[in-house]
């Protein structure tokens, strides 16, 4: 059964005040990325036993971290789509994707499955069950109020016993044949890191599963 919409008001906690660490002499920690997937090791240094933490980190144009708010996360994370995530009362869109190609995909290996309830099974369970960590990364310094910030969303999920990893969420959106890589108007890539998932997952037959 698909993971249920979620329309419970995020609960949160600031835990630490903007960070600001722009500057022209800033180097790049390693991690401190404004595209690369950070690794278990990055996120575990927020991670708090027994508490889900959220962390936002906003880049300059120049690739350099200029902010981080770290939160503590007392509700859910709710699932709007493919592409639409609300995390902390922020509205947040995964970067340079657009969501559900096709109305119908492949899921759980065999089952047909309708885009939109795909994506909200899949992702609820990572962010909501899972997730001990989640990190969002965005280009969007100043937002204005009730402004959606384009993202790329990380997920540290593992523990008790289970190995740390991260779970690329613009990636397995796409590798999963719930959102598609969109295109400038002159038809280059807005996300030429995924184009081999895409590829891949177009090879597999996860869309069009009618």
């Amino acid at each position: 059964m698909a993971f249920p919409a979620m329309h419970k008001q995020l609960k949160v906690l600031r835990i630490a005040a903007w960070l600001l660490v722009g500057g022209a002499g800033f180097a790049v920690a390693k991690g401190e990325d404004p595209y690369r997937e950070p690794s278990p090791n990055y996120l575990r240094q927020f991670r708090n036993e027994g508490a889900k933490t959220f962390v936002l980190e906003r880049f300059d144009a120049e690739g350099r971290l200029a902010a981080r708010s770290v939160e503590k996360l007392d509700g859910e994370v709710e699932i709007g789509g493919p592409v639409e995530r609300m995390i902390a009362g922020r509205r947040f869109t995964l970067r340079g994707l657009n969501a559900c190609p096709t109305e119908k995909v492949v899921y759980n290996r065999v089952q047909s499955w309708s885009c939109a309830d795909a994506a909200r099974d899949y992702a609820g369970a990572v962010y909501n069950r899972r997730a001990s960590v989640i990190l969002c990364k965005t280009l969007l310094l100043t937002p204005a109020a009730g402004e959606t910030t384009p993202a790329s969303c990380f997920v540290l999920v593992g523990g008790k016993g289970e190995p740390f990893k991260t779970v690329n969420d613009d990636d397995s959106m796409v590798f999963l044949g719930l959102a598609a890589i969109g295109r400038t108007d002159d038809g280059r890539s807005r996300r030429p890191d995924l184009e081999a998932s895409q590829s891949l997952s177009r090879s597999m037959g996860f869309q069009d599963a009618d």
